[in-house]
């Protein structure tokens, strides 16, 4: 029975409000003060790392970009390499037969 009381007495005394004094009243204010200081700077860290995502994403946007311009550019200067010695080997075919139609003439 007395095991009864005192768990029920507990039970009664969690359930109480209980009155602040003028100095738990203040505590109390400050902490609230103080939770609307700490929501202001997450929500400022919060809209710094927003824009540094979006900053971010714009830089990989812009490299990206870039490194397909850059790519193109290696295709084409490559195209143009093979190109090269098809031209060399052109001319020096010409070359050849003016050499021969040259020596058949004078001759």
């Amino acid at each position: 029975m007395e095991l009864q009381n005192i768990r029920q007495n507990r039970q009664a005394s969690r359930r109480r409000r209980v009155k602040f004094t003028s100095l738990e009243q203040e505590i109390n204010v400050d902490r609230e003060s103080w939770l609307e200081r700490v929501n202001l700077h997450l929500e400022r860290k919060l809209e710094k790392a927003i824009n540094e995502k979006n900053m971010l994403r714009n830089f990989s946007y812009h490299y990206l970009s870039r490194n397909l311009v850059c790519q193109a550019r290696i295709r084409n200067l490559k195209a143009k390499l093979k190109r090269a010695p098809r031209r060399k080997k052109e001319d020096e075919g010409l070359q050849i037969l003016a050499q021969a139609s040259l020596a058949h003439q004078s001759t």
